[in-house]
């Protein structure tokens, strides 16, 4: 059940593919990566992108890009290569064609176990955090810059089959205003699968629970899954961008 508070905000319907699922791994490589580089070819991207990326999709991502003047074009025919022109802009162009209340199903529950870190624990002991990964406030704690006294867990459920376990575990009861725990099926799946760019791992102390283990969103989904949240999520999204390196390059350039 998603709560009143998360109706979906509007967002432009632009070119949706530019954004879509596959698309977002060039995204993040050219914010992450290419940002840093002088030039690039297409097939760069796509080797470097590897989780089902085709030079096709790269050919038709920047074809879209460069008639939007995001990334210009240097040299000719066979020697030609690639250079991003406008970070910020291009990532401000994302925020407008995503939202996370928008593509992704959300599940909000409260839980009768007592606390925040009863609940973190008894993700950890059931074994299912290897099948989640935290996001939103939740992530923005373990990438050490959150700014709000919230609460709450988010997580992203990467095998929806799995949802009645979690709902089990858990003890999670259906709620309609507010939540304690979200439960939400990721629309952007090949960036938290992709281990080498996408999702992290790191210790639970910063979450005062168990020493165990929990994955949970890079940086710049964290940011994007943020920025139209409505919970207190644009306070936190711009919280991050002047904190975390990666992203606040992004933002000056």
């Amino acid at each position: 059940m998603k709560s009143r508070f998360l109706t979906p905000a509007h967002i432009s319907s632009g070119t949706p593919d530019i954004y879509a699922d596959k698309s977002a791994l060039v995204l993040q490589w050219l914010l992450l990566v290419g940002i840093e580089r002088r030039d690039f070819s297409l097939r760069e991207v796509a080797a470097d992108c590897r989780v089902g990326v085709s030079l096709g999709l790269v050919q038709r991502i920047f074809d879209y890009l460069v008639r939007e003047g995001h990334i210009e074009t240097v040299g000719f025919r066979t020697a030609k290569k690639f250079k991003l022109k406008t970070p910020s802009k291009l990532l401000t162009a994302w925020t407008k064609h995503y939202s996370l209340t928008n593509k992704c199903k959300i599940a909000n529950y409260q839980t009768t176990l007592g606390s925040r870190e009863e609940v973190l624990d008894a993700l950890k002991r059931s074994n299912l955090w290897k099948k989640t990964c935290l996001t939103l406030h939740s992530a923005a704690e373990l990438h050490g810059c959150k700014n709000t006294n919230l609460q709450t867990i988010e997580l992203y459920i990467l095998d929806p089959s799995l949802r009645s376990q979690l709902e089990k575990k858990l003890q999670l009861q259906p709620q309609e205003r507010g939540y304690d725990v979200l439960l939400i099926t990721p629309y952007y799946k090949s960036v938290l699968n992709d281990r080498k760019q996408g999702t992290k791992l790191l210790p639970s102390a910063k979450l005062q629970a168990s020493p165990s283990h929990f994955f949970y969103s890079p940086s710049l989904l964290t940011y994007l899954d943020l920025f139209h949240f409505p919970l207190r999520g644009r306070e936190q999204a711009d919280f991050m961008a002047q904190k975390i390196p990666e992203l606040r390059r992004i933002i000056r350039k």
